[in-house]
This record gives C-alpha cells, sequence and structure tokens, in this order.
C-alpha cells in the first residue's frame, strides 16, 4: 500500500512541481521502501531527460523552419549578408574606397577599356577657350583653353545599389586608361605632357562614361598672311588626333555635334586681336605609310587685327610724308626749301623700313603692302629731291639762250592752265610788252637822229641781249615750274594708285 502511494506522489511531482520536487519528496520517503524508490526514481530522471532533447529538437526544428521561411521571403537579404560576412574585412572601409579598390582589381591601364578587342572606342572632344594670342615673329598661335574629352570605360561600371547609390567617382591621371590625344602641329615638341597637371582627375560614373576637362596652355604653328598688315585677317587652326591609334582603334567625335568653339564666360578679350568666327571639324586622313584611316578634330580661329595704335603710329605718319611730298612741287621753282622737306620724308621712310624690318618676319612668299608703300615713296622722294636740284639749277644759273620752243609753247598753252601756270606765263608775256615798249621810245627819240659815233660817246645803248635777258630767265622759270606741276600731277597718281590698293 506504501509503494502505490510513493508511486502516485512521484507521478504528481512531476506533472505538477517537476523533476527537482519530485526528488525532493523521494528524499523525504521513508526508509523502507529507500531501494525501491531509488530505482523508480532513476527511471524517471531517464524518461525527462529524454523528454526535454524531444523538445529541444522540436523547437530546432521550428527555428529552421523559420530561417527557410525568411530566406524565401527575402533571398536578397540573405545574399547580401552572405556577401558581407565573406567580405567582411572591407565593411569598414568608406564605400568609396571599397568600390576604388573593386574596380581598380585587374586593372591595366595600358589595355582599351573595351571587352571586345575588335571593338573601337569613340572619344568626343570639343574645347572652350580661354584666351587667344598670335605671335607674328615666330608665327605661332597661343591659346588657352580647356579640351573636353569623353569616352566609355567597360571595365568601370557597378551597381549604385552594392554602394549606398553611389554614381560618381574620380580617379587619377595615373590609374585608368586615357586616350593618347597630341597636337599635330604643336610648336612646343619637347613637352611630353600639355594637358593640365596631375590635380586634374577623370570622373567616372555608374554606367562607365568617362568625362576629363584638362586645361592646358596649347602653342601651334601658323600660316601667317601679312599682306594686309598691320588690319590683316589670320586663319589659324588646332590639329588634335590620336599620335599611335588609328580611327579602327579609336575614333574621334565632335563633342555634342558642337561645330564651333566655345567661349566661357570669363574669356579673356585681347586688345589687340577680334575673334571673328571659329569653327570645328572632323577630318580623315590616309598616310602613305599606312591603309588605315586616321581621323583628327580640327578647331579653326579667325582672327582680326583691330588696333588704333597701328592707325596712329603707322598708317598716318605714312600719309603724311605722301601728303609732304606732294607739297614739296607746289613750292616755286626757286625755293631751296623742298630739299629740306623731302630729306626729312626720305630719313622718316628709311627709319619706318627699319622698324618693319625687326617686327616682321622674313617671308619669301610675300611682302607686306604697308612695306612696299614706305618702300615706293622712299623711292618716289628719291626721285623728287633729285627733281627738285634740277629745277633749282634750271631757275638759279644765268641762261643767255631761251628754252627751247617746244617746252615753252606746251607750258604756256593749255597744258599751262591746266597745271596753273598763267602767273608764270603772265610774268613772261609782260616783260616782253615792256621790253617792245623800251624799244619803240628808244628808235622814235631824238637821241635816235644823232649820229652813231656821238650818240655811243654819251650813253651806250643796251644791246638786244641785254634787253631780253630778264625775260629768258622767266621762260626757264616757266619751263622749271611747268615741270614741277607736272611731276606733282604724276606723283598725286602714283600715291592714289599705291594708297588704293593698300586700303
Amino acid at each position: 500500500m506504501r509503494c502505490v502511494i510513493v508511486l502516485l506522489c512521484v507521478v504528481l511531482s512531476e506533472v505538477v512541481v517537476g523533476p527537482l520536487h519530485a526528488t525532493a519528496d523521494i528524499n523525504a520517503i521513508d526508509v523502507d521502501g529507500a531501494d525501491k524508490v531509488a530505482v523508480k526514481k532513476s527511471d524517471l530522471s531517464k524518461k525527462l531527460l529524454k523528454n526535454n532533447n524531444k523538445d529541444d529538437g522540436k523547437r530546432g526544428a521550428g527555428k529552421s523552419k523559420l530561417r527557410k521561411l525568411k530566406k524565401e521571403k527575402n533571398p536578397t537579404e540573405d545574399g547580401a549578408q552572405d556577401k558581407s560576412s565573406a567580405k567582411n574585412p572591407q565593411q569598414s572601409l568608406p564605400v568609396r574606397n571599397r568600390l576604388r579598390s573593386n574596380l581598380l582589381k585587374n586593372y591595366d591601364k595600358m589595355v582599351h577599356p573595351v571587352q571586345d578587342h575588335s571593338k573601337t572606342v569613340e572619344v568626343a572632344l570639343g574645347m572652350a577657350m580661354i584666351h587667344v594670342d598670335l605671335d607674328e615673329q615666330s608665327s605661332i598661335l597661343e591659346v588657352d583653353a580647356w579640351l573636353r574629352q569623353k569616352w566609355h570605360d567597360d571595365f568601370l561600371t557597378w551597381e549604385p545599389a552594392d554602394y549606398e547609390n553611389l554614381t560618381t567617382i574620380h580617379f587619377g591621371l595615373d590609374e585608368i586608361w586615357r586616350p593618347d590625344i597630341k597636337l599635330y602641329n604643336s610648336a612646343d615638341t619637347g613637352r611630353t605632357e600639355v594637358f593640365g597637371d596631375i590635380h586634374t582627375q577623370f570622373i567616372v560614373d555608374h554606367m562607365g562614361t568617362v568625362v576629363w576637362v584638362p586645361s592646358a596652355k596649347f602653342r601651334a604653328f601658323c600660316r601667317i598672311d601679312l599682306k594686309l598688315w598691320p588690319l590683316e585677317t589670320q586663319a589659324c587652326k588646332l590639329k588634335f588626333g590620336s599620335w599611335t591609334t588609328h580611327g579602327a582603334q579609336v575614333d574621334l567625335k565632335l563633342l555634342g555635334n558642337q561645330s564651333t568653339v566655345e567661349r566661357l564666360d570669363f574669356y579673356t578679350r585681347n586688345k589687340e586681336w577680334v575673334i571673328l568666327d571659329t569653327h570645328a571639324k572632323r577630318n580623315e586622313m590616309k598616310y602613305e605609310c599606312c591603309e588605315e584611316m586616321y581621323p583628327d578634330i580640327t578647331f579653326q580661329f579667325i582672327l582680326h587685327r583691330k588696333s588704333p595704335f597701328y592707325r596712329c603710329a603707322i598708317i598716318m605718319p605714312c600719309l603724311v610724308t605722301m601728303l609732304l611730298v606732294l607739297s614739296s612741287f607746289l613750292l616755286p621753282p626757286n625755293a631751296g626749301e623742298k630739299i629740306a622737306v623731302n630729306s626729312t620724308c626720305m630719313i622718316v621712310s628709311v627709319l619706318y623700313l627699319l622698324y618693319f624690318l625687326s617686327t616682321l618676319p622674313a617671308l619669301s612668299d610675300q611682302i607686306p603692302l604697308i612695306v612696299l608703300f614706305y618702300s615706293n615713296t622712299l623711292a618716289l622722294v628719291g626721285i623728287a629731291i633729285v627733281l627738285n636740284i634740277c629745277c633749282l639749277g634750271i631757275t638759279r644759273e644765268k641762261r643767255y639762250t631761251s628754252p627751247p620752243r617746244v617746252l615753252r609753247d606746251l607750258f604756256s598753252g593749255a597744258l599751262g592752265r591746266i597745271l596753273c601756270l598763267g602767273n608764270y606765263y603772265n610774268q613772261i608775256s609782260f616783260t616782253h610788252q615792256r621790253l617792245g615798249t623800251e624799244m619803240e621810245n628808244m628808235s622814235d627819240s631824238p637821241e635816235s637822229e644823232r649820229p652813231e659815233g656821238e650818240m655811243d660817246q654819251q650813253c651806250s645803248v643796251p644791246t638786244e641781249p641785254a634787253l631780253t635777258g630778264g625775260s629768258k630767265d622767266r621762260e626757264w622759270l616757266l619751263v622749271a615750274a611747268g615741270l614741277e606741276r607736272f611731276f606733282f600731277l604724276l606723283y598725286t597718281i602714283a600715291f592714289a594708285i599705291v594708297s588704293s590698293s593698300y586700303i
């Protein structure tokens, strides 16, 4: 009976209180049934351990089911956790550092950025200018500008979602591939790098588009046309192309299909040169050495010199020199001041020619018109000085014979009226009339009836040559004045032709 009661107590303690209380109750039972109770206790403890293991197994199975359900609902999250756990060392780095390390891993900057080696890399070129200047002495065009370059790199793409929605990143000049674009007509062949400096970086987006905008100072040879110097118009070009690759490997095109060169807001205008127009054009050229086509982008600048300095310092003195030479022919034929005027004009022309020699380049195919103008002026001034000396000799030397009748009749007729020689012609006519009157008075006077010897003793009567000596001098003066007025007309026509050809 006691054994039955003990078993009932043990069962109740297992169900209600638990295994610990059951053990305490068993230890409190009488000593008489201790052996039997111990046996039963060991059996009950084994059963409790089995039940606990079963409950733990059920809990583990439930957790595994929950994990499976979470995986089915959020597979990307689980994959991201797996990736992050696999790349645990980089999780502590900033997102830009992680992206740079992943993009540059196994990246070769010497290889064209295309997955297929037969594919062409398209590079777009554009220019935005800051300042333009032209050195005519060395025939070099200097342009400060930004050369905009854009291409696609197949090895620099990523998913923004994997890098906290980061869409752009910067790279240094020596980190990724760039096209070997060079200025073909460069005047600085010794400079290996003309684009920017080490601080100019590439801008790359997640689609693989690379943008590079380096600032540079380009110095290119330009064919100078000095025919209309200093008011000429020049056309200079900048020709860019790949130095080592042909069109099948690297193709060039205009950035945004722009056919002109952009002028930035802070464009600095040149005080001497005005940009009339700009052009941008794509060309292709085939060289004799190679079968491939080599594309290039050519930027053309149309420049016009517009400086008041040259008008005041060069053109105006030239016009004044021309007027002084012409005015020297309007002075009286016996005036010696014309020699001094023409000599001064000659010195001015020589000085200007020396200035042109030191300023302008010595071109073999063309001579500036202003140089021709001054050289022709110098020649005409020299001839004018010779003519002035001849006319002074005619007027100042005592003449006992009359000038050739052809010249006298020519300048005393219609041509003399055209050349405004009426004053000189009237002087000769008045002298002839006065001499004729004096001769008639002498023949009608009482002294003319005296014997010839007596009259010779009282006074000596002037002979005809003596009476007409002043008349002959005036005739030679008329001829000299006519020659100078004729040369004035010829010089006016000559200066007009030279000036019209220049202007």
